[in-house]
C-alpha cells in the first residue's frame, strides 16, 4: 500500500516545466520531510519512511537537473 502510495504521489506531478536550480524539487522535498516529521509525531512511523523516501527522491531529481544544466552550459 505504501508504495502505491510513493507511486501515486511521485506521478501525481504530472507535466512540468524544468527549472535549471531544481528550486521546485528541493521545496518539495522539504514538505515532504515535514509532513514525514508529523506523521512520525503520531506515531506512523512506516508512513513516515516513506515520506521521506519521497523527499529524498525529489533531493535527488533537484541534484540531477543542476548536473544536467551544468553539463549543458558547459558544452555550450
Amino acid at each position: 500500500m505504501r508504495t502505491g502510495f510513493y507511486s501515486g504521489i511521485f506521478n501525481s506531478r504530472g507535466v512540468h516545466w524544468v527549472d535549471p536550480t531544481g528550486k521546485p524539487e528541493r521545496e518539495l522535498a522539504e514538505q515532504y520531510r515535514q509532513k514525514a516529521e508529523e506523521v512520525e509525531n503520531a506515531g506512523y512511523q512506516r508512513f513516515a519512511v516513506t515520506l521521506r523516501s519521497l523527499a529524498e527522491a525529489y533531493d535527488r531529481d533537484a541534484d540531477q537537473i543542476v548536473a544536467e544544466h551544468k553539463q549543458e552550459d558547459e558544452a555550450d
